[in-house]
């Protein structure tokens, strides 16, 4: 596995400026996702050819798929964002940290020019503290029980459960820990429906 994973890194990387190429790249992948697939493989080949991951829940790569498509759609990096963040934690040899941390910057690609758009050094923190202080000023295109728009918590809370649970963001403190492979798809899943909602328009001013 370590070896095919390598290859198809290795391919992804020398084809990137021949479409020719690329296309063939991207019919062995095929193939050998149908070989994988065909075996019960816990493995199979990711979105864009470029190596191996973890299996998952259709439902779940779906959801994963619109954030993808809808962020490109706002800004390319946050597609790129969510992809690595994607690859970095249900790939062959996950990387929890740098998923998370993937999974943060692709929700302030979209959030930052939309929140923030004159904040010289923008982050997601700036965008909670926006959000939080400013509740009256937003609201959902989702209804609430009365009918009416309904409040940004969800949204509020959902910032801030991604933005404080990197606890590895920084060394030394009292709270300062490692980011687990739990951790990290939980935040990798959370982005995605963060891009979504705030590139989808979701989330709207009054």
């Amino acid at each position: 596995m370590e070896v095919l994973d390598a290859t198809l890194g290795c391919l992804h990387q020398a084809t990137q400026g021949d479409w020719q190429d690329r296309q063939t790249v991207a019919s062995y992948a095929q193939e050998l996702e149908g070989i994988l697939r065909e075996g019960d493989s816990a493995f199979t080949v990711s979105e864009d050819s470029s190596g191996l991951e973890h299996r998952i829940n259709e439902a779940i790569h779906a959801t994963y798929g619109k954030a993808v498509e809808a962020g490109a759609s706002k800004a390319q990096s946050a597609a790129d964002h969510l992809r690595a963040a994607f690859n970095e934690v249900h790939g062959l040899k996950p990387d929890p940290s740098a998923a998370y941390s993937r999974a943060i910057k692709a929700v302030e690609a979209v959030a930052n020019p939309l929140f923030l758009p004159n904040e010289m050094e923008p982050t997601l923190g700036k965008v909670r503290s926006h959000l939080d202080q400013g509740r009256n000023k937003y609201e959902m295109v989702i209804a609430d029980r009365t009918g009416a728009p309904a409040n940004i918590d969800a949204v509020v809370a959902m910032i801030s459960l991604l933005w404080h649970g990197q606890r590895d963001r920084h060394e030394g403190g009292p709270t300062t820990a490692p980011v687990t492979q739990e951790a990290a798809e939980t935040a990798v899943h959370t982005a995605a429906v963060l891009v979504h909602w705030i590139s989808a328009g979701s989330i709207r001013k009054k």
